[in-house]
């Protein structure tokens, strides 16, 4: 996986560039937009990591030039720039997730990772969890074939846990991943949309609440070999 970050902060730049090294990323950095668009023009990358204010071409202004271009490469946009607004207008815009600064480094690569998973599961591929099977080009949950009705936004929930799964979700990550449109969404929404996933795939699926930090979906140790 290739990855290049676009940030003006060299200390800032450096340690999300190790971090990602850590997560088998290849990293390159650009300090401007303009030097960006030239080297995302070249192709390669499996991620672009932007941050906003940028020197010679804001970091906005190169995601509407290369959603333009029609360059689908996944965007996560890290920014100071913490409003709701701004976080909508960066999505509506073309980012596919959006973190605040200040943030953990270690969250950063989770969402690196998440997003390159997503990307390679477009197409027709689903995302697969022991007995649990989603596509994604469809909105569709399945468990043992059998089609589920769920509504979007419990379709979006379980579509970014398959994508994390074994892994710890936290409520504010979820909230962040829904926020694409202005609908306020709250803690105790979430734990309604979680609730009433378990009513509909049931409670013997792997998807475990952490009290405090967040959910664990994980295949059962019984159906790890054929998920």
């Amino acid at each position: 996986m290739k990855a290049l970050i676009v940030e003006d902060n060299d200390n800032l730049a450096r340690s999300i560039a190790s971090t990602l090294e850590e997560a088998s990323f290849t990293i390159d950095v650009a300090c401007d937009g303009e030097k960006a668009l030239l080297m995302l023009q070249q192709g390669g990358y499996d991620l672009l990591v932007l941050d906003l204010g940028l020197p010679l071409l804001d970091g906005m202004s190169l995601l509407r030039l290369l959603r333009h271009q029609q360059n689908t490469i996944p965007v996560l946009i890290i920014s100071a720039r913490d409003t709701l607004d701004q976080r909508i207008l960066g999505l509506e815009v073309g980012a596919d997730d959006y973190l605040c600064k200040p943030f953990s480094l270690n969250e950063v690569a989770a969402r690196a990772r998440a997003l390159v998973r997503r990307a390679k599961h477009f197409g027709g591929e689903s995302l697969r969890c022991g007995r649990l099977e989603f596509f994604p080009d469809a909105m569709e949950l399945r468990v043992d074939g059998q089609a589920l009705t769920l509504h979007r936004r419990e379709l979006e929930v379980i579509e970014y846990l398959l994508i994390n799964q074994n892994r710890l979700v936290s409520k504010d990550q979820i909230i962040d991943r829904l926020s694409s449109t202005d609908e306020a969404i709250s803690y105790a929404a979430v734990e309604t949309y979680i609730s009433r996933i378990r009513k509909k795939i049931g409670h013997d699926f792997g998807l475990k609440t952490v009290r405090g930090l967040g959910y664990y979906l994980a295949p059962p140790a019984s159906e790890e070999g054929a998920s």
